[in-house]
């Protein structure tokens, strides 16, 4: 018999097998997902072998834990999105292009649920430090790995000078420097409210390490869909900290609409996208953009129900409806415009479902935020994983902002950048919903989750 307090030795160590089953199973989601990500490099059979793989492992998590997938605000969505790829592939008129693209959605959801499968486990302390690394070597790689465009004029072309001629060892051109904007943009929010909110001092000083580099990677993009994005999410996510915030919100409205008025919308407009140009391609330019638009909008009138099939808009742009505006040679991949896309190439049913997943994160979060600050004093751990959960409602806003005007987080490494936020967003709500406190004595959560897989409680008696 265990008195009040203890952990009897059969409870201890079912609680210590459930937590490393989270964290095997995040492992094997992450090694999986990494070959569906790069099909044009990977035999198809290593293909093949990879979904086997995920099958086996949703199965084994399903067998020892009795849930399929860890619960998520997004579950309903993820599947509306499964049964929607289907009739995108055999809506496609070329499949062998869609699957790569689904391929690449696959690899999201693994890596998704296999961060989400962390809530409610002891692992949910490491993760703001995880993140912040995370960020700071994804930072350092985009400095050597980013293809630089001193060009735009934005900023002196002297700083340029001095960052790396040469592209990592793996890359044969460097990134775009829309595609690194778009990644540090959403990785900004959660390193400045750490950096604001967090209670542990080491935690503090990593953020702000963060938030230097990667707002001065962002900086040096020259990314003005990205930098716009920023400062909408860092405007709106303290309104989940402080209840009179939307006062500094409307302020700030009404000086920025009142700087627009007095020196004219064409300002906006030149300083956000290059001048027209008569000849040349150029996707910075805002007339080629909304062509970009409007094509999207007519695909979404023919094919309004299925769409035209993943990875397909390029090709079906090209074919039905050619652009004209700046010569364009079909280089443009896609609608610079995620929802937009979306809804091209997977109807208006995966249009609602990726509204209704941006919508159940962002709710989760403000709830699991709002619902933790009045007891977070009594845990450093809990009120770090409050201020990510701000911020990664930032980093959601941030995502959605930019991509009203670009997609670069469409390609494969910024797809699998994506969900990993997208999963970090789903395990920290979940977890704060779920899990009354972590003790920091112990290192290990004191009431069971929510999740049907029933994390034994190491306070139990008997």
């Amino acid at each position: 018999m265990t008195h009040a307090g203890e952990t009897s030795p059969s409870n201890f160590r079912t609680h210590l097998a459930v937590e490393w089953r989270a964290l095997a199973f995040l492992m094997g989601c992450a090694a999986l997902a990494v070959p569906l990500l790069f099909p044009g490099r990977i035999p198809g059979a290593v293909l093949v072998a990879a979904l086997a793989g995920l099958a086996t492992l949703f199965a084994w998590r399903a067998l020892s834990s009795g849930t399929l997938v860890p619960r998520t605000p997004v579950d309903w969505p993820n599947l509306l999105f499964l049964l929607l790829l289907p009739l995108g592939v055999w809506a496609s008129a070329d499949p062998m292009t869609s699957w790569p693209a689904v391929y690449k959605i696959i690899a999201g959801w693994a890596i998704l649920y296999g961060l989400a499968g962390l809530a409610g486990s002891a692992w949910m302390r490491y993760l703001p430090g995880v993140f912040l690394t995370g960020s700071l070597v994804l930072a350092l790689l985009m400095v050597a790995g980013t293809r630089w465009f001193p060009g735009k004029g934005l900023l002196p072309s002297i700083l340029y000078d001095f960052l790396p001629t040469r592209f990592l060892p793996w890359q044969s051109e460097g990134t775009h420097p829309n595609l690194t904007g778009g990644a540090m943009v959403i990785l900004l929010p959660p390193a400045v409210a750490l950096a604001a909110w967090s209670r542990t001092r080491w935690l503090r000083i990593l953020a702000i390490i963060a938030v230097i580099l990667v707002a001065l990677v962002l900086m040096l993009t020259q990314s003005r869909g990205a930098w716009v994005a920023a400062v909408v999410a860092l405007l709106l996510m303290p309104l989940l900290r402080y209840r009179r915030w939307w006062m500094v919100v409307v302020i700030a409205g009404i000086v920025g609409g009142v700087i627009l008025l007095l020196t004219r919308p064409g300002w906006l407009v030149s300083n956000l996208f290059e001048p027209v140009q008569t000849t040349g391609t150029s996707l910075d330019t805002l007339p080629s953009r909304i062509e970009l638009w409007i094509r999207s909008l007519a695909i979404v009138r023919d094919f309004g129900l299925s769409g035209v099939g993943p990875g397909m808009f390029e090709r079906v742009v090209m074919v039905l409806y050619p652009p004209f505006f700046n010569e364009f040679t079909g280089e443009f991949i896609h609608a610079h415009n995620i929802f937009l896309l979306t809804a091209a190439e997977l109807g208006i049913p995966g249009l609602i479902a990726q509204l209704a997943m941006f919508l159940a994160l962002a709710a989760g979060l403000v709830v699991a935020s709002k619902s933790w600050q009045s007891r977070e004093q009594k845990d450093s751990a809990t009120a770090d994983l409050t201020a990510l959960a701000i911020g990664l409602f930032g980093s959601l806003i941030a995502y959605a902002s930019h991509g009203l005007t670009d997609a670069p987080l469409v390609a494969q490494r910024g797809y699998a950048l994506s969900f990993a936020v997208f999963g970090a967003a789903a395990a920290v709500s979940t977890h704060l919903l779920t899990r009354p406190c972590l003790d920091e004595s112990s290192g290990a959560s004191t009431s069971s989750s929510g999740d049907s897989d029933s994390r034994e409680d190491p306070e139990q008696t008997s």
